[in-house]
């Protein structure tokens, strides 16, 4: 089995059976909401003067779209794309006339070169089997000028930091998820995998800029999480 069908198998089970929002929150402790802000933020200032479609890329249960929409972006029509078939359905018809909803993978986009204003991706690009492929495929369906927003759990640059942040995954975060989701012990605990193999944070940002576009915003907190704005030039 590939990496990316494992994800998308686990990622299908923790759709199905656990409160996805109530153990984001508690694993960031409780920093979720404060996190989803800032990017949308970001979403704000990459849409002005553009009046285009926008991507949730790695949707899940289009939790980061909701926060968008309830915050006041209700005039964007929004593609939420992930290859989880039960996250897109958890949203059944919510907001029906702003959101389109695709079954498909980040590193083959099923959209036109240059139709997109935003990309905006959360919490999920560590997941993907291919990270520079998908960051092309961004880069393609982006309108010159449009910006790809990533709010990310990602490794840190830190040696120490990233030593606290494995001894988290491996022994605190499994506690707190057997408390509110205890059916998903197992699969929360896979987090560590999209950890432990990949770049740290600056080797993201180098990544993204080199693919992607210009950096126009970059903000980390607490070592671990990162949020980058970057525009196609």
């Amino acid at each position: 089995m590939s990496l990316s069908q494992f994800f998308k198998d686990v990622m299908n089970k923790v759709f199905t059976y656990s409160n996805y929002e109530l153990v984001n929150t508690v694993i960031t402790l409780f920093q979720l909401r404060r996190l989803r802000y800032w990017a949308f933020q970001e979403v704000l200032r990459s849409i002005r003067g553009c009046n285009g479609y926008l991507l949730d890329l790695g949707a899940g249960d289009g939790s980061m779209t909701r926060f968008v929409i309830n915050n006041g972006l209700r005039h964007r029509p929004i593609i939420l794309l992930d290859p989880a078939i039960s996250g897109l359905k958890s949203m059944g018809n919510l907001y029906a006339e702003l959101v389109d909803r695709v079954v498909g993978v980040g590193e083959y986009l099923p959209l036109r070169q240059g139709s997109l204003c935003a990309v905006y991706t959360s919490f999920a690009l560590r997941q993907f089997s291919n990270k520079p492929l998908a960051l092309l495929e961004v880069r393609r369906v982006l309108r010159r000028g449009g910006s790809l927003i990533v709010l990310e759990f990602w490794r840190p640059n830190n040696p120490l930091t990233y030593a606290v942040l494995l001894f988290y995954l491996v022994f605190a975060l499994p506690l707190l998820v057997s408390i509110v989701a205890p059916r998903e012990v197992w699969d929360y605990a896979t987090m560590r995998i999209t950890v432990r193999d990949i770049g740290s944070i600056s080797w993201l940002r180098r990544l993204i800029e080199d693919l992607v576009g210009n950096i126009a915003s970059y903000r980390t907190y607490l070592g671990i999480f990162l949020l980058i704005r970057a525009v196609k030039t």
